[in-house]
């Protein structure tokens, strides 16, 4: 049992590279290795999660002895990843599973593995189960150590939560604790308040959501119950700030919507019921596997007949759809993720400078794109779950600097309002216990 255990969490790791979120790969693996103890299932997945929340850092431990770890396969790496985070980091683990862990990952070296330097990668592994624990030697490794975030990202969020008032430990520090498992009731299948009183009967604890009313928060564990309603379309895994946005835009029923960059959909399917199936819902997704996971979330839902989906980049959605075509847009563009570190560890490491100022090109196209497809009258919700001005408040100002036709409608509530540009609003996860998301609401005069 002990060796499927062990093989199960490189697993995890190794498919977490490819597969996004982590909590998807996790999932997959569970499923595939057929772990049915929920135990088991909830110890895995803290420890691939944690894994992900500490990889910058570990990957700059092995470096120091193996070199770059990039030179080796996925499931060598999951294995270098695994075994330096459970033998220096892990504080939590017991002495016995740790000498497990390190004895079947030796053992998953040579069953599942043909790489020339094993030898090497075997000694590592040897070596490390000497050792407990670790000290940072340097201020960068202290931030990494303390903030399991990348120097380079310590450094830009220092300076944007300067600008927006904020103090970057609150937030920080925040961000390390395990993220609230919050759901949305697909009120087209249940009642928040059935639903909430179905799972307190089977045990669970639950509570209303702050900021939605269809929103729920299950305190426990994900409870097998739990997954059967996401399955069946009854609950959707959806963040309270994510909800917001669709419910800031108030979209009216009998109106043409568009929903760029739309996957996984909840947007989507949440614009199809919040206008109660009585509206026509344009949905751009430019990758297909995302796309079909969008198509299966609608099937689920019971939304797909009010929904086309387009499998295109969404800055052609003029030339398919057609200008002054539509209603409401909802843009929510590719970002940094920087709202979101809890729930998406990886974001905590992948950081580049220089791949913002790709993302905020990216993100201007994109508004371009959806005011030129928004009729006059309409209204435009750009969001961002990001907590940098650069990729919202910024974008915003430029566009609106540009744009005669556009002005704001102010927001107040329910979060903060914008230091940088009044009437809009910002979500942080240390202010109101959610993804950190960015709303500017704008009408086309």
């Amino acid at each position: 049992m002990y060796r499927r255990i062990v093989y199960a969490l490189i697993d995890a790791v190794s498919l977490g590279f490819r597969v996004k979120p982590v909590q998807e790969a996790i999932r997959r693996i569970i499923d595939r290795y057929r772990i049915r103890d929920e135990r088991w299932d909830r110890r895995i997945s803290g420890i691939v999660y944690n894994v992900y929340r500490w990889q910058g850092l570990l990957e700059h431990i092995i470096s120091k002895e193996l070199g770059d770890i990039d030179k080796y396969p996925d499931n060598i790496r999951a294995i270098l990843l695994l075994t330096t985070y459970i033998n220096l980091l892990d504080e939590k683990i017991g002495e016995g599973f740790r000498k497990t862990i390190n004895r079947y990952s030796i053992r998953y070296l040579y069953d599942k593995t043909n790489i020339g330097d094993r030898e090497r990668v075997k000694e590592y592994i040897k070596k490390l189960s000497k050792k407990h624990g670790w000290k940072p030697e340097s201020i960068d490794e202290e931030i990494m150590y303390k903030y399991r975030v990348s120097p380079e990202f310590y450094r830009v969020l220092t300076e944007a939560f300067k600008e927006l008032g904020e103090n970057p430990i609150e937030f920080l520090e925040y961000t390390l604790k395990p993220p609230p498992r919050v759901f949305r009731v697909n009120t087209l299948k249940a009642s928040p308040k059935a639903i909430i009183k179905y799972l307190h009967d089977l045990g669970l604890r639950v509570e209303r959501g702050k900021y939605s009313s269809r929103a729920i928060r299950i305190i426990d564990g994900l409870h097998r119950e739990v997954i059967r309603l996401v399955e069946t379309g009854i609950l959707i895994p959806q963040d309270e700030s994510s909800m917001v946005a669709v419910e800031l835009l108030d979209p009216k029923p009998g109106s043409k919507i568009a929903d760029l960059c739309a996957a996984p959909g909840g947007k989507t399917t949440y614009l199809a019921e919040y206008t109660g199936l009585r509206s026509r819902i344009y949905s751009f997704e430019i990758y297909r596997d995302r796309a079909r996971r969008l198509r299966l979330l609608l099937e689920r839902t019971g939304t797909s007949r009010v929904v086309r989906v387009f499998v295109e980049d969404a800055r052609r959605s003029p030339e398919m759809l057609g200008r002054n075509s539509v209603d409401y847009v909802l843009l929510d563009p590719p970002c940094t993720s920087s709202g979101a570190l809890a729930r998406n560890p990886d974001v905590r490491w992948r950081f580049k400078r220089g791949d913002l100022s790709k993302l905020v090109e990216l993100q201007r196209d994109l508004l371009e794109a959806a005011w030129l497809i928004l009729r006059r009258g309409g209204r435009l919700m750009y969001t961002v779950c990001s907590v940098l001005p650069w990729e919202g408040e910024y974008v915003v100002k430029k566009f609106l600097n540009t744009h005669s036709d556009a002005r704001i409608i102010p927001l107040d509530k329910p979060f903060t309002q914008s230091p940088i540009l009044p009437g809009t609003l910002r979500a942080y996860p240390h202010r109101h216990g959610v993804v950190g998301f960015y709303y500017a609401l704008l009408s086309k005069e």
